[in-house]
């Protein structure tokens, strides 16, 4: 005869297998939940850098200044100029027929040079000394050149050569523009700076003390380069 069945056996293993399945679910869920990524808002935080350059006040100095033309130096030179004045042929040498006549003049010019003072000056520390910027000399036009003391001298090379006064009176205009001239170049320029800064540096320092500033440091005066 078949074996007889504990009461409760066959009914009890169906619920043993739905609570292990039920575990089972419950656990494959964590497991998911665990795993999967979270759909959360999010927010970027942005930090802005800036750079902030200050001024040190000890590095720099503000020197206002009256305005207008400051006189730095006065060179002083005798200068010597020569103007030839001859006939020209169309269709032949006539140099030996018709001579030149050569005027030669000497006189003491004087250079006057003067820089354009700004509104303001700004003086920049530099190691153990200020830094001052300014611009180039000007040299003041006309040129002026002693009259009293000029000698003129004249050479008419023969009779036949041009009138002595027009090349004279030719000499005497062209005088003022070669002066000029002359006072603009490098070298007249290189001597006019070498005296200038000192006048220039004295002239600041003075500034310098009457706005309450006392210059605690020698100044360097650099000149701007001259308009081509």
């Amino acid at each position: 005869m078949p074996p007889a069945e504990t009461p409760g056996t066959s009914e009890g293993r169906p619920r043993r297998r739905w609570a292990a399945a039920a575990v089972l679910l419950a656990l494959g869920a964590a497991a998911l939940y665990v795993g999967a990524p979270r759909l959360m808002p999010s927010w970027t935080v942005q930090t802005m850098q800036e750079r902030v350059t200050q001024l040190d006040p000890a590095q720099i100095v503000h020197l206002r200044t009256p305005g207008g033309l400051l006189e730095v130096t006065t060179l002083e030179r005798l200068e010597e100029f020569a103007w030839k004045s001859q006939y020209t042929c169309r269709f032949f040498d006539c140099a030996s027929l018709l001579p030149p006549t050569i005027s030669r003049v000497r006189a003491r010019a004087s250079y006057v040079y003067r820089l354009p003072l700004a509104a303001q000056w700004t003086l920049h520390r530099a190691g153990d000394h200020y830094r001052l910027t300014v611009p180039a000399l000007e040299l003041q036009e006309p040129v002026g050149f002693a009259t009293d003391s000029m000698e003129i001298v004249t050479e008419q090379n023969g009779i036949f050569s041009p009138p002595k006064g027009e090349n004279r009176e030719r000499l005497i205009r062209e005088l003022g523009p070669e002066l000029a001239r002359r006072g603009k170049q490098a070298p007249y320029l290189a001597s006019a700076q070498a005296q200038a800064e000192r006048t220039v540096r004295e002239f600041a320092a003075r500034w310098m003390r009457e706005q309450g500033s006392e210059p605690a440091l020698p100044i360097r005066v650099v000149f701007a380069p001259p308009p081509p």
